[in-house]
């Protein structure tokens, strides 16, 4: 690991984020922790400060170039040593009523946003410091409702790969790719991706999804943010790659 530097972790106020963010402190690091939301922000930041770690909130949207100048600019002249991606967002809709501006707002939150904000601390990387950023298992395994935020999700897949090669040796770029995960985010996708099917439908889906979770449970975020802190810390020899941490998902 990096015994010198910050971490900035977006969507940090709660889930993946939330949990990455504690992890990353308990290691030393001093955090800025980045979201839209401050109250949240403000509660991870209590309790990092409580465990005796150090971290700072920072209210910002990173689908924003008026958001990421404002992270840009908190963050100064620190030398970063980690750098996460836990923000994304995007709910899922039928493919014939998506929209351009449905389409936008994935891609804004789930690629423009990682994209500009590394290349506006790219100049405060620390040699061998680690970009991570958390995609999806909707970007390599298929699910009815989720072409807008599949799509943004591969598109960070293929940001991974080709950013860890110009990137390389100087820094290391990774992506961890969860699957259903214990968040507010996963009641708020399943309410979107069920809306209106039928009985007959439904009951599909569910077996469907049965086959494809080998542990036979969702994963909790702080499993998912011990991933990131491997891949940001500590797998020096690992970069240019997309790790699932999906219970099974993608291998079965």
């Amino acid at each position: 690991m990096q015994d010198s530097g910050i971490a900035v972790v977006t969507g940090a106020g709660t889930g993946i984020g939330a949990a990455t963010a504690v992890r990353l402190a308990r290691r030393g690091l001093h955090v800025c922790c980045v979201g839209r939301r401050h109250g949240p922000l403000a509660d991870v930041v209590g309790a990092v400060q409580q465990a005796g770690g150090s971290a700072e909130a920072i209210s910002a949207d990173c689908g924003t170039p008026d958001g990421i100048a404002s992270v840009v600019a908190a963050v100064a002249e620190r030398p970063v040593a980690a750098l996460v991606h836990a923000a994304g967002g995007g709910l899922p809709a039928p493919f014939p009523t998506t929209s351009w501006d449905d389409l936008s707002t994935a891609l804004a939150t789930n690629l423009y946003g990682p994209f500009f904000l590394t290349q506006g601390l790219l100049d405060r990387l620390v040699p061998g410091a680690g970009i991570v950023f958390v995609g999806s298992v909707s970007a390599v395994r298929g699910r009815s409702r989720s072409v807008a935020y599949g799509a943004s999700k591969a598109a960070l897949i293929g940001l991974t790969r080709n950013l860890a090669v110009e990137l390389g040796p100087r820094a290391r770029v990774n992506c961890v790719s969860p699957g259903p995960v214990d968040t507010d985010m996963l009641e708020r996708f399943n309410e979107a991706s069920t809306a209106g099917m039928s009985e007959w439908r439904l009951d599909m889906l569910a077996a469907h999804d049965r086959t494809r979770i080998v542990l036979g449970r969702i994963a909790t975020p702080d499993e998912v943010a011990a991933t990131i802190e491997h891949l940001a810390l500590d797998a020096t020899a690992m970069t240019g790659v997309d790790v699932p941490s999906d219970v099974g998902y993608t291998g079965s």
